[in-house]
């Protein structure tokens, strides 16, 4: 038997993990930079006012942080929303056809390659347990995940602040660099801002931090010169 002082330290230290939180505040946080950065060296390729282009990258680092926490809610609701549907439609299976319900029950150990002496135990333990039976069904069956009901907001919310966040930072530079340099600044802050987001983010998840940075840096600051190129065709080359 396990320390009961032992498992509790374990577990405590498992949940510490920032896991899906965390993930959101990446996907945030870096959207809103590559795509403000974008906005940022395109207008710069065009116009040397200032006005002019705090203007344009307040208004894009504005509506990424509102339109990426809108699709946020509205991808988690619907995860939300097709989760009780299948929960509902489960606990009605349960009631009206339980039989087949247990056989479902009974193909998923087998597929794990329990012995069927052991398999018809562990269906008739279940069986009588309803949350057990359901939780099985959902998540070894139709292999769909616990949504909280209250996930939707606090995802749309974690992710627009952390869009609005990420979007400032190739706005600073324009602030307290010359206009002329300002595009080498915002390219300078926001590599080293994706270095630090990849490094971080392959730290708590899986590969080697470096190469994870490295790769955040570069696939973003590619992205974010598409928007200099438009801005310099459109612009005529200024």
């Amino acid at each position: 038997m396990v320390d009961e002082k032992e498992f509790n330290d374990h577990l405590k230290e498992r949940l510490k993990n920032p896991g899906g939180i965390f993930s959101e505040i990446i996907l945030g946080g870096q959207d809103g930079l590559v795509n403000t950065l974008g906005v940022v060296l395109g207008i710069l390729a065009a116009t040397t006012d200032l006005r002019i282009i705090l203007a344009g990258a307040l208004a894009a680092a504005f509506a990424e942080s509102i339109s990426m926490a809108a699709v946020a809610y509205t991808s988690k609701q619907a995860e939300y929303e097709n989760y009780i549907s299948e929960l509902n439609r489960e606990k009605e299976d349960i009631e009206k056809i339980p039989e087949i319900e247990k056989e479902e029950v009974r193909r998923i150990f087998k597929k794990w390659g329990v012995s069927s002496e052991d398999t018809e135990t562990m269906v008739n333990i279940i069986s009588k347990n309803r949350d057990a039976w359901l939780e099985i069904m959902m998540a070894h069956e139709l292999e769909i995940n616990k949504v909280e009901g209250e996930k939707p907001l606090k995802f749309a919310l974690t992710v627009g602040v952390s869009a609005l966040v990420g979007s400032f930072i190739p706005i600073l530079p324009l602030l307290f660099i010359p206009i002329s340099y300002a595009w080498l600044g915002a390219i300078i802050v926001s590599g080293v801002s994706l270095l630090i987001i990849g490094y971080v983010k392959t730290k708590f998840t899986f590969g080697n931090p470096f190469r994870g940075g490295v790769k955040l840096m570069v696939i973003g600051i590619l992205s974010a010169i598409a928007g200099y190129l438009i801005g310099y065709l459109i612009g005529g080359g200024n």
